[in-house]
């Protein structure tokens, strides 16, 4: 008895092992159909695929992998072309002011120009054109017996204020240095210098500034906000391209430079105008320092700016005179 219940074990365990082996390698056996009012549920093998250890450098990409699947592509924006617009890497590290841009104006200042030798004077005129989406700044320098200079800086205005496309240097009316912005892609190219440098929203030129700062402050001042300081990123002529920052430094009263061309900003003490007295500071040796007072009934144009490169001798300064 106990000799036919072992064999009969031993066949139960057999057909089993055979079961599952018919179960690893083609699945369930083919089954005669099913008789009317018979249900049968048929399981069905499916092949795992077989995994592929990662390597060291697969394992480091996968994230990024998973990222770049899970990322969703924006439509491109109308006016586009059908493709994304370029945006500088930093450009958030550069804030967006509110602006408002003065009106038109011309003004004429006394010119002061010193360098290794002796100082010069002479005048300077600076022209601003503002119409309802283009702008001209035009500075004009005449000193003593050297050739005439100017710059002349054209652009629109978007939504960070001032937008120059163009900056050109003439002397002798001829063009020697030039400033190209492309905004679409948000680059700027210079005559003097290869490459194309990415610039944020609101970058501005050598000359420009002074148009863009005066829209800032123009706007804080209208909505009764006082501001510490302003960054403005400025490409220069020869390549540069740089963070300017603008401190506001205590009230007192006018330069005597400026005093001294008799106009209505000549008085002192309580008559004195309120003018916002900025400084920007070099970052290194021979950087540009600039000192600016802006005028409120200028809309925040330069009253006076002095301009100097130190340890270096040369400076530059333009006072308002009496027109």
């Amino acid at each position: 008895m106990r000799t036919r219940r072992l064999c009969g074990l031993t066949l139960v365990v057999l057909a089993a092992h055979a079961l599952a082996w018919q179960l690893a390698i083609g699945g369930w056996p083919a089954l005669a159909p099913a008789r009317a009012g018979v249900h049968r549920v048929v399981l069905l093998s499916v092949q795992a695929r077989a995994q592929v250890p990662l390597t060291s450098s697969d394992a480091a990409a996968e994230p990024a992998h998973a990222a770049a699947r899970a990322r969703v592509t924006p439509a491109p924006r109308a006016g586009d072309g059908g493709a994304l617009r370029h945006v500088p890497r930093d450009a958030q590290a550069w804030p967006v002011y509110a602006t408002r841009a003065p009106p038109s104006a011309s003004l004429r200042y006394a010119l002061v120009q010193a360098g290794a030798a002796a100082s010069s004077a002479g005048v300077a005129e600076l022209e601003w054109r503002r119409e309802a989406d283009a702008f001209s700044l035009r500075l004009a320098t005449a000193v003593g017996d050297k050739p005439p200079r100017e710059w002349q800086s054209t652009g629109t205005f978007d939504a960070a204020g001032v937008a120059p496309l163009r900056l050109v240097e003439r002397e002798k009316g001829r063009d020697r240095r030039t400033v190209s912005f492309d905004r679409e892609r948000g680059v700027v190219r210079f005559s003097g210098a290869s490459g194309a440098p990415a610039v944020a929203a609101g970058a501005q030129d050598r000359w420009s500034w002074i148009a863009q700062l005066a829209a800032i402050v123009e706007a804080g001042a209208r909505r009764g906000q006082r501001s510490t300081h302003w960054d403005l990123q400025v490409a220069g002529l020869r390549g540069e391209l740089e963070r300017w920052t603008f401190r506001v430094l205590p009230t007192g009263d006018p330069p005597p430079e400026l005093r001294r061309q008799g106009n209505e900003l000549s008085a002192s003490g309580n008559r004195a105008p309120a003018l916002l007295h900025l400084l920007r500071d070099p970052e290194q040796p021979y950087d540009l320092r600039i000192e600016a007072w802006l005028s409120p009934s200028l809309h925040h144009l330069p009253a006076g700016l002095r301009m100097s490169t130190p340890p270096g001798p040369w400076s530059m300064s333009l006072w308002l005179r009496n027109s």
